[in-house]
């Protein structure tokens, strides 16, 4: 029975796959490509403390960067609905790449102005992230848009399960020393760079849209927008208050081998979302409120196992526990946030989006440090209580996409 159990899974994920556009499948496969770069995201904080700075010192460094990266966004999304995102996809691989590799030089030279160059060039990068909630928007079925998330999660954690306990034990056990480390940024480099040729004549083009700025809203749909980007806000601030820095800190304090266990940390994260992306695929959408207070609440639940976290088998529960909410909670909030943009004006509120979750969590890295300098678990308690403020306001515009929606259906199914 279970062997038939798994195989239907199986199938239903094949199917789903088989649904999908070819550009939203080579859009997964792309991130799941990244993901192993991606590890530069816990290395360079680990290389920072290591180094030398404290907590608050690099707190404060990526603050500043996060400063000077906050005004493109805005920027950003006024273009993205004028301009190809296959461009700028290629421009975040070419310009993070440039970052490691002056990362490098900074940290072997011990010059701490060169590695807080390289933290303003790589956020510089990240202003352009709304471009990839832009492709999503473009390439995934609104009717299926929350599977085609959960099939986003699913791949690109799957390559992380496998990749980051090598990559860890690696940089942990053949190469040991902290110079060595320092050069594999170069690989890291080169592979970033090389990701964004790839995107560039791989990655279908969705086509530069101009903006209509005549067209207005229904007013309900500004609401309803106003409510998410707040949502959205307060689940930044929780995600910059638990940003990498931080938990390397927590790291450094409660573990022998601190490098080893953040990978081992960002593995335990993979692996719940493997293991519940394909059962979410086939979550029926009136469900859909209620896996997203779930989720959100076990995401709540692992921060403040986190912020109590004594010993490295805590963190890496409290690891699993985020992965698990994360997993059965993203699908929906993405559709949630989707569903009160009009496709007319997507590349502007995504941009506004990622413009105002940036200047709130411009400060959080060094109010993050702060904290941590006051207690290592501080800043994953009071990211906990910004997650439940998010998943207050973003269940009001859940229940009506999906409870409300679900009900019209039915009304309509009956008058037929």
């Amino acid at each position: 029975m279970k062997g038939l159990r798994r195989s239907s899974v199986f199938k239903h994920v094949a199917d789903l796959w088989s649904r999908l556009p070819i550009a939203a499948r080579r859009y997964i496969l792309f991130q799941a490509l990244s993901v192993p770069v991606l590890f530069v995201w816990i290395l360079v904080p680990y290389l920072m403390l290591v180094k030398g700075l404290s907590v608050v010192e690099a707190g404060a460094i990526l603050t500043i960067a996060s400063s000077a990266a906050a005004f493109l966004n805005v920027v950003v999304g006024k273009v993205l609905d004028r301009v190809e995102p296959v461009l700028f996809i290629a421009i975040i691989s070419f310009i993070e790449g440039t970052a490691y590799l002056v990362y490098m030089y900074g940290f072997l030279a011990d010059v701490v102005m060169l590695v807080a160059v390289a933290a303003v060039i790589e956020r510089l990068a990240r202003g352009f992230y709304p471009v990839f909630a832009v492709y999503e928007y473009d390439v995934y079925p609104d009717e299926i848009r929350e599977r085609a998330f959960a099939m986003h999660n699913l791949i690109p954690y799957l390559v992380q399960l496998v990749t980051y306990p090598v990559i860890g034990y690696v940089l942990t056990v053949f190469v040991r020393s902290v110079e060595g480390q320092v050069g594999s940024l170069c690989l890291f480099s080169f592979a970033s760079i090389a990701l964004g040729v790839l995107a560039l004549v791989w990655l279908p083009r969705t086509g530069a849209k101009k903006l209509e700025v005549s067209q207005l809203f229904p007013r309900g749909m500004v609401r309803g927008f106003a409510r998410m980007l707040l949502a959205v806000i307060f689940f930044g601030m929780a995600f910059e208050l638990c940003q990498p820095l931080v938990v390397a800190n927590l790291f450094m304090k409660i573990s022998g081998n601190p490098l080893l266990g953040l990978a081992l940390y960002e593995t335990f994260a993979a692996l719940p979302v493997v293991v519940i992306s394909p059962f979410v695929m086939g979550i029926d959408r009136k469900r859909g409120a209620t896996m997203l207070a779930l989720g959100m609440g076990f995401v709540a639940l692992a921060d403040l196992m986190l912020g109590l976290a004594r010993r490295t088998w805590i963190a890496l529960m409290a690891a699993a526990t985020a992965s698990a909410g994360y997993a059965i909670m993203d699908p929906f909030f993405m559709d949630t946030l989707f569903s009160t943009i009009p496709q007319e004006r997507r590349g502007t509120l995504l941009g506004s989006v990622a413009a105002s979750r940036r200047l709130v969590g411009i400060a959080m890295p060094i109010i993050a440090g702060s904290l941590a300098l006051i207690n290592a678990g501080l800043p994953f308690v009071v990211a906990a209580a910004a997650i439940l403020v998010s998943m207050g306001l973003s269940m009001s515009i859940a229940k009506q996409r999906y409870v409300y929606q679900n009900l019209m259906l039915d009304q309509n199914r009956c008058a037929r």
